[in-house]
């Protein structure tokens, strides 16, 4: 059973699970040089405006007025030149073991900004326009950024993939059946079912995407073509070495594939729509 956490153990966990990431990956991410701070939903906003008004200036572009914003995460991760920054509410009952899953996550968070590209920064230099090609780019991001911190602190917490595709099986489908015009967590859940998939023992532990493709084949729904080629080109990138680091050109090809998932949807939904009258 979970419990509310005092900042000192928080920092705690914090620390040790920095240590675990950093055996794994050998980054430059230290506790001198990573914020970290604690709020709640009654003091998010001064909390955050005070951190990024001194830190993170960027990030006073966010939409963080908006109703209920500070219930709408758990933790935030703040990347600049100098210093990282993780935004952890601090309120809420843990596991010990979702902790060091959460700061495992930020912490990826924090290492591929800088190293999923060369000068790191991918998002403010290729998701700030608002043309056709620009929506593929943030959808693509928005969708990679997730997944693959998901997997990377997956990786640093096992060494072997030990989820089977079955057991995941409900959460696949719950995850597909949210993945709709209308819910803008959308490119959330898209993001969590194709990283549920990648950490699972008969994708994870083969770099063959055919014999991967027969196993997840047999969780998901007969109308996912477009879902089996976003899967694909995303095994296909975490098979490569090192996998966080991304082009435009892939992360504009996932972009693009989602979106055409959506129309996709949208086209079966009118189809039966006109076959029930």
């Amino acid at each position: 059973m979970g419990k509310v956490y005092t900042t000192d153990e928080l920092n705690n966990a914090f620390n040790k699970a920095l240590d675990l990431f950093n055996d794994v990956l050998d980054s430059d991410i230290t506790p001198e040089n990573t914020l970290l701070v604690f709020f709640t939903p009654e003091t998010g906003l001064t909390v955050y405006e005070q951190l990024c008004r001194t830190h993170f200036p960027h990030m006073l572009k966010e939409n963080y007025h908006a109703p209920g914003y500070f219930e709408s995460f758990i933790a935030q991760a703040f990347v600049n030149d100098d210093p990282y920054g993780i935004l952890m509410r601090s309120d809420l009952s843990y596991e010990s073991f979702e902790i060091t899953e959460i700061f495992l996550h930020e912490l990826s968070h924090l290492f591929c900004a800088k190293n999923e590209i060369e000068g790191g920064h991918f998002f403010d230099r290729y998701c700030m326009g608002s043309g056709e090609e620009d929506g593929y780019m943030n959808a693509g991001y928005a969708i990679w950024r997730e997944l693959v911190a998901d997997v990377m602190a997956d990786a640093v917490m096992s060494d072997m993939a030990v989820v089977s595709l079955t057991r995941v099986k409900p959460v696949i489908k719950q995850l597909y059946s949210q993945i709709r015009m209308d819910n803008p967590g959308a490119k959330g859940n898209m993001s969590r079912l194709i990283a549920q998939v990648m950490i699972t023992r008969e994708v994870a532990g083969t770099a063959d995407w055919n014999k991967a493709c027969r196993s997840i084949a047999r969780i998901l729904p007969p109308d996912s073509s477009i879902m089996q080629m976003m899967l694909m080109s995303v095994h296909h990138k975490l098979n490569q070495s090192p996998f966080w680091e991304i082009t435009p050109e892939f992360i504009m090809e996932l972009g693009q594939m989602y979106c055409d998932f959506m129309a996709t949807r949208i086209t079966n939904i009118i189809r039966r729509g006109k076959r029930s009258q």
